[in-house]
């Protein structure tokens, strides 16, 4: 039996090192890639011959879509958006990212710099501030009417307790309904007034019934929001929200955000919620086992798009391969000097068709062509196609321009962008401008600021390329004394826009009348700038330069980095005075942003483990609940390496673009899937699948080899090979339970499963 177990060990050991093998040589295939593709690029004459600028109106209908047509058709990889270049020029090293959705958490900073968790789930009541009370409150009615209605409460007799109030004046009269609710609060205590025989007459009574109450209970909250913190897995904030709203039977734009969070990852933001019991809110994600709630508190002032100063970042790296001394230099170098602040590709869309394309059509004024590529089917055997009647419905308004045909293809997709305009056009025919207005505001703008952020990425990129991190004459900085450290130069950008796909999701919608006439002026940013020059060159670094986003009314370079700009805007047929048009949701005034990037609070560690289906990072919920298992994944001399980062951004800063950094490796959704699938770790490592089998085998008859967890429903078994023959041992990771659920919960621990795909996003 020992002879055995050495050649399993053995043999485990082969089977790993070849899967390091593969995952090597799929990153140094990918980088020979990577950098052919470059140089064909360099050496390559442009496909977008720079055209004059033209007047939108004398754009021809027939203008060819150039590289877009191509770019549909191709995988999306970060040179596509500008993003090519690094701080630190050593080597990376290969890891996986988001193999598992819990291994990317993202906790949000508020303005106050709080990190916000999930940590209580206590139903709170409102109680209006008292504080201010004085002898003159008590002086609204004599000592015996007070004494009547202390007896009423303490006794219930009376019932009813009535005033004469005809010589008081309106402003008596309302202070005295104030005073005796506010202090009769707990008590359901309430008044009201009317003529009786010709006299007003004020009754105060207790109210009865729970109608009664739930009124009170509205009444006296008012124009107060109820502040609580969403927890969710797996699910973008606006799935998130959407679900309490239907719940709730409310708009989701009532819900107010700070911003978006990542969908696949783990997140905790807060929200704010108008006349909303927190007990209703608990309850209206009771059984959900993707969202929890809690840490409710009470707030006169909503949320709103920006009102935070950045995000915590836990990210788990798994199947780390590399050299463990540039490891670490990679780390020290994020630590200390930062990183490009790139816009991440995931600015650009997820979708076939990047969003800035259809945000350069919007700025040209070609209405048409920007819906048409908002329509451009997917392939057919794409991976970005998911709803297939909404795929049908692109492929017949392709061929056939007929919006009535393509929009009767459209069965259960209706609340989509695509079926919004579809409609519109199917109502009003050739409205074009107002088919796009029926897409919401702010996913209107992520598309002209994704044009933006693509022409920033490539001007950034060339600007270090030739003259490195390093300050040159006339680049600009802030004005000393007119920049906040603590919050991103970018923000009245952000205020502009969410990720919303709806259009419940617009927190704008109420207001968007006003806000068509308002996006160029968020983005004219108030900040002072001023050039570098030759006496104050060496009072700068790297980390004080700022490049701006191109608009009408922004200041440039003084140096050849602003005809960048202009060659770049003259290849699509722009120029600055563009961004300016008589459509105001498409005006951009422009803004500034960092080229670099400082995370804050930068921690690492290394943890071995075994098995990658078990988590490397406890969530808010596992802490809540106090289900984590102590260092379950970590294993001493575990077949896997991974690597735990933490660290705190700028709300407008990518950690993607972070990671890049200190991986120097595409960060791009297709790769990472390669890697996955090269390294082959969608299951426990052979050394661990065989000394686990050789234990069960000795210590455990035949019909009991299925592991179980603590407390927990059936695992799989130990090889992670689902048995065809008995279903209940497939791959469901069901969360153990624990200590009892808070007040107001049906165990969610026990209906919380959680169904983890173990391949990368």
């Amino acid at each position: 039996m020992e002879d055995n177990d050495c050649e399993s060990v053995s043999e485990a050991k082969g089977q790993t090192m070849k899967k390091k093998v593969n995952v090597l040589e799929a990153m140094a295939k990918y980088n020979l890639k990577k950098q052919q593709e470059q140089e064909l690029r360099m050496k390559a004459p442009s496909k977008q011959k720079p055209t004059p600028p033209a007047s939108p109106k004398a754009t021809p209908e027939k203008h060819n879509y150039g590289g877009e047509r191509e770019y549909v058709k191709t995988e999306r990889k970060e040179i596509d958006v500008g993003i090519s270049e690094y701080v630190c020029k050593g080597q990376g090293f290969s890891a996986i990212l988001k193999q598992r959705y819990s291994d990317f958490q993202v906790h949000e900073i508020d303005m106050a710099g709080n990190i916000i968790h999930l940590t209580d789930q206590t139903i709170v009541k409102y109680v209006e501030s008292n504080d201010t009370e004085t002898a003159e409150d008590s002086d609204v009615l004599t000592a015996d009417q007070w004494n009547s209605i202390e007896a009423m409460v303490k006794t219930g007799d009376p019932k009813t307790v009535e005033i004469d109030v005809t010589e008081k004046s309106k402003e008596e009269r309302q202070n005295i309904h104030k005073t005796v609710r506010t202090k009769y609060e707990e008590e359901n205590i309430t008044s009201n007034s009317g003529p009786v025989d010709g006299r007003t007459i004020m009754k105060i009574f207790k109210m009865e019934g729970k109608q009664e109450r739930r009124r009170n209970e509205k009444r006296r909250m008012g124009c107060i929001y109820t502040q609580f913190v969403l927890y969710k897995e797996n699910l973008s904030t606006m799935e998130a929200v959407n679900t309490i709203a239907r719940a709730l039977k409310t708009k989701a734009g009532n819900l107010m955000t700070a911003g978006t969070k990542d969908k696949r990852a783990i997140t905790s933001q807060l929200v704010t919620l108008k006349n909303t019991e927190p007990l209703k809110i608990l309850n209206s994600v009771r059984n959900n086992p993707k969202i929890a709630v809690g840490n409710f508190s009470f707030t006169k002032q909503p949320l709103q798009l920006g009102n935070l100063k950045g995000n915590r970042f836990i990210i788990a790296l798994r199947n780390v391969i590399g050299d463990e001394s540039q490891i670490l230099a990679n780390l020290e170098s994020l630590k200390e000097v930062g990183f490009i602040n790139y816009y991440g590709s995931q600015r650009f869309g997820t979708r076939h068709v990047p969003t800035h394309f259809i945000g350069k059509q919007l700025i040209l004024g070609r209405w048409q062509k920007a819906i048409d590529l908002i329509l451009e089917p997917p392939e057919l055997n794409g991976r970005f196609q998911r709803d297939f009647d909404l795929t049908q419905a692109r492929i017949e308004y392709k061929s056939t321009r007929d919006a009535h045909k393509a929009f009767s293809k459209i069965k259960r997709s209706l609340q989509t962008i695509e079926a919004q305009l579809l409609l519109h056009l199917k109502k009003f025919g050739k409205d074009l401008v107002g088919a796009l207005n029926s897409i919401p505001r702010n996913l209107r703008l992520t598309y002209i600021h994704a044009y933006q952020s693509f022409l920033w990425n490539t001007v950034v990129s060339k600007r270090l390329s030739k003259f490195g991190p390093k300050p040159i004459v006339g680049d600009l900085v802030y004005v000393p004394g007119t920049c906040d450290p603590e919050v991103d130069a970018e923000m009245e950008l952000m205020n502009e826009e969410s990720s919303a796909l709806e259009p419940a999701n617009d927190q704008s919608s109420e207001k968007e009348a006003d806000g068509e006439k308002s996006n160029a002026k968020a983005q004219r940013n108030q900040r002072k700038v001023m050039f570098i020059d030759e006496n104050n060159i060496n009072d700068y670094t790297i980390n004080d330069i700022i490049l701006p986003l191109p608009g009408f009314d922004i200041t440039y370079p003084s140096n050849e980095v602003a005809g960048w700009y202009t060659e770049l805007l003259q290849a699509d047929g722009l120029t600055e005075m563009d961004f300016k048009q008589s459509t105001k949701t498409y005006n951009l005034g422009g803004a500034y942003r960092l080229v670099m990037s400082k995370p804050s609070d930068v921690k690492w560690k290394f943890v071995r483990y075994d098995d990658p289906t078990l988590s490397l990072i406890p969530s808010d919920w596992d802490r809540l609940e106090k289900t984590q298992p102590p260092a379950a994944a970590a294993v001493k001399d575990g077949a896997y390496l991974g690597l735990v980062l933490e660290f705190s951004l700028p709300a407008s800063s990518y950690a993607t673009m972070a990671l890049r950094e200190i991986i120097k490796m595409d960060m791009s959704a297709e790769f990472q899937t390669s890697l996955n699938d090269a390294g082959g770790t969608k299951h426990p490592a052979p050394a661990a699948t065989a000394a686990a089998a050789a234990e069960t085998v000795s210590s455990e008859p035949e019909e009991k080899r299925i592991k179980l967890e603590p407390d927990a429903d059936p695992a799989p078994p130990a090889v992670g090979i689902e048995s065809s023959e008995d279903p209940a041992t497939k791959k469901i990771k069901k969360e153990p339970n624990a200590d009892p659920p808070a007040v107001g919960i049906e165990d969610p621990a026990a209906k919380k499963i959680k169904k983890e795909r173990i391949t990368s996003d």
